[in-house]
């Protein structure tokens, strides 16, 4: 293989699984991508083959191109777009740009939209195609073998076989040269048909028109005095119209000057007015002032008489503990005393000797109350909770107070508010009232000048149907008044007055009509005919020798693809039954080229003798040791392997830049990994090789290994291990 890597790096971002930017580096001839399944280590594979132009959602495992975008998980946000990038190094020159790095792009959006870069510059994907072309890189993606596809060259018809040869050989770019060729040669063909029926058509024409042209020439002279005349007549009449148009306008200029500065002046009274209105206090403004004010002193009420009954409150709780306090007895009092007695009673005197017990205790309290009686009033000590009360309507006195004050503030700062807005009101609408008779002074000014200047206007209004006419008039004698306008300033000194001019014109068009009515283009079509005559001969000649030109190349591409194609055949081959004798210890395989049919001019496969003939490429393999002679009679790993020995043939006979093996292993045994790895080994001389595997022996042989993982966010993420980790990786 070559010192230079061929491919340096894939950058992928929000491609599928790849929800955030991963870069993989391919520095070694042999790498490996490795992970569990669903990982997403296969979308690695499909971002390449997206990247290089691929158009079917089938082969990218979606269905439509929103697909290939990451859809979001529980944990991560969608995407509006998906980017891949291949970076190739170009230092041997190649890839056929001026640039020692070349980068691949495409780009595709949630609207379906796709964007082909190259060095990040958007082209075409005809580009891209025809680029990758030159590179061995085709439509068929022969360097790219994706899961389950290791065997569909063996299980591909005879022309899709021949087809993927010609791709691996690197004929795509002479087929695409080819075909484009032909595309202008049936061009030239048909462009030299159309030129031969018109030259055929204007050679008769030609010599009619030539007597025609004569005849108009010699009415030349006349039509050119004619026309001088006509352009003088109408430069006259022009003059004559400004005139009068300068004439009014100078009459009018003051009173114009005038409208203006009173038009302005409206505008300005007018603007002042309307900022007026919207910044001035309204009427409204005040009501509310003074309606906030009737409700700010009736708060102030409400808070004084609230404060009025708090304060005799708590002077009545003050007076309680200036003396004491006594309350005349009454029913309730004696009943108290009674309740509590027949409670005492109840609770203990459940038997006779507890109830002797209380007959003392009794007898005292009856005694008691009897002295209360007697002396009619009871002296009753203030209550502890007393002292809480009083503290808190206290409190409650001194905050309404400050609340009395506040609200009495407020309302002085309201009703100031409200002296200095009514001020400013009475002021806005006084000097409304002037801009207001200002602004009525000014629209009747401005009604006077309009008046004055109606004179004017009817004038420029007869002016303009004069010059209505005017052109009319112009129109019908063919000229422009850009013509009139150039007229001379000698013949604009014509001592012929405009009537005078107009009779001469009319003496001339009779002369005119007596030699006879000829078309006066007839001159302009001669010539026009002839010189397209004289440049369809020569295109004619031009298109002959490109025709010849295309036909020797066609010529030369075909042999080119011929000789290619057969020194090609035959290396693929050689090689091909080298790798199946390298990997199945012995046998024999080749490949046949051979008639398959013919294609008619219709595009259908047929046996005229005049149809091109058409070629294919079956397969025969001898595995040793079995008598199998088809390849419908393989297993899926012998078939997987002779697909192996094939695509390696091709490989070592046109190198692509790299080639790409999706799990191609998969299916193989123990015993038949080592030859494929083996194999591999020896490949990677020719290739570089980007490998994604489950096999050990496979890893064995990368220089690097990448691992794809993906956690419960569903964004597959990649680690690189390099070669001696490797090792002891795939040994576990």
């Amino acid at each position: 293989m070559n010192t230079k890597m061929k491919l340096s790096k894939l950058e992928i971002s929000g491609f599928k699984s790849f929800a955030k930017t991963v870069t993989l580096g391919f520095p070694v001839a042999v790498s490996a991508i490795v992970g569990p399944n669903g990982s997403g280590k296969s979308n690695v594979a499909e971002a390449i083959r997206w990247v290089l132009g691929e158009q079917s959602m089938k082969s990218l495992r979606g269905k439509r191109g929103e697909d290939l975008i990451f859809n979001g998980s529980d944990k991560a946000a969608k995407l509006g777009k998906a980017s891949v990038t291949l970076v190739f190094d170009n230092a041997d020159g190649r890839i056929p740009l001026d640039f020692p790095e070349v980068r691949i792009g495409r780009k595709i959006f949630r609207d379906g939209t796709n964007e082909y870069l190259l060095n990040d510059s958007v082209v075409r994907l005809k580009d891209i195609v025809e680029l990758i072309a030159r590179l061995g890189l085709g439509e068929t993606k022969h360097n790219i073998i994706g899961q389950g596809e290791v065997d569909r060259w063996l299980l591909s018809s005879a022309r899709d076989r021949k087809e993927i040869l010609e791709e691996s050989l690197g004929l795509k770019v002479y087929q695409l040269k080819k075909a484009e060729a032909e595309r202008k040669l049936q061009s030239t063909e048909n462009n030299m048909a159309q030129a031969e029926a018109l030259i055929r058509e204007i050679a008769p024409h030609i010599k009619f028109l030539k007597n025609q042209a004569e005849k108009a020439e010699a009415r030349g002279t006349l039509e050119a005095e004619l026309e001088r005349l006509e352009r003088t007549y109408f430069a006259k009449i022009l003059a004559e119209i400004e005139k009068e148009e300068a004439a009014i306008a100078k009459d009018a200029r003051p009173f114009e000057k005038e409208l203006e500065a009173v038009e302005s002046s409206v505008k300005t009274i007018e603007r002042e007015i309307v900022e007026r209105e919207r910044g001035a206090v309204g009427r409204e403004d005040l009501s509310l002032i003074e309606k906030k004010i009737l409700e700010l002193e009736e708060r102030r009420r409400e808070i004084d008489r609230e404060f009025g009954r708090v304060e005799g409150r708590a002077a009545a709780e003050r007076e309680k503990f200036a003396r004491p306090l006594f309350r005349i007895t009454d029913a309730n009092y004696v009943k108290e005393k009674i309740s509590a007695l027949i409670s005492l009673l109840r609770e203990r005197g459940g038997n006779a000797s507890q109830a002797a017990s209380l007959i003392p205790e009794v007898a005292k309290s009856l005694e008691s109350l009897l002295n209360d009686l007697d002396k009619g009033k009871v002296e009753i000590l203030p209550d502890p909770d007393s002292k809480k009360d009083l503290a808190a309507l206290e409190a409650r006195a001194k905050s309404l107070e400050d609340s009395l004050r506040v609200a009495s503030e407020e309302l002085k700062n309201m009703k100031i508010n409200l002296e200095e807005k009514e001020s400013r009101w009475r002021t806005a609408e006084s000097d409304l009232r002037k801009l207001e008779r200002e602004l009525r002074e000014a629209e009747e000014k401005r009604a006077r000048l309009r008046s004055q200047l109606e004179r004017a206007t009817f004038e420029r209004e007869k002016l303009a149907v004069r010059r209505e006419e005017f052109g009319r008039e112009l129109g019908l004698a063919g000229l422009k008044e850009l013509q009139v306008r150039e007229v001379s300033q000698a013949d604009l000194e014509m001592p012929l007055a405009a009537q005078d001019l107009f009779k001469k014109i009319e003496r001339l068009r009779g002369k005119l009509e007596e030699i006879g009515g000829i078309d006066t283009s007839v001159i302009k079509e001669y010539h026009d005919t002839k010189a397209r005559h004289e440049f369809l001969t020569k295109e004619l000649e031009d298109l002959q020798k490109a025709g010849a030109d295309l036909k020797e190349l066609i010529a030369t591409l075909e042999k080119q693809i011929e000789e290619d194609f057969d020194r090609g055949f035959k290396k693929i081959n050689e090689g091909f039954n080298h790798y199946f004798q390298l990997i199945f210890g012995g046998g024999r395989a080749k490949l046949l080229y051979h008639e398959i049919g013919r294609r008619g001019a219709g595009g259908e496969i047929g046996e005229e003798e005049a149809a091109e003939i058409e070629y294919g490429i079956d397969i025969d393999v001898d595995i040793p040791r079995k008598r199998i002679r088809g390849l419908s009679m393989l297993s899926g790993g012998e078939r997987a392997l002779t697909s192996i020995a094939l695509l390696f043939a091709m490989v070592s006979v046109n190198p692509p830049p790299f080639l790409v093996l999706d799990e191609t292993d998969a299916a193989l045994d123990e015993a038949n990994s080592k030859k494929y790895a083996n194999t591999l080994a020896d490949l990677a001389k020719e290739a570089q090789l980007i490998i994604i595997t489950h096999n050990r022996e496979t890893m064995l042989r990368a220089g690097i290994l990448y691992g794809v993982t993906m956690g419960d966010d569903g964004v597959s993420k990649l680690i690189s291990i390099k070669f001696e980790e490797g090792e002891r990786y795939v040994s576990w």
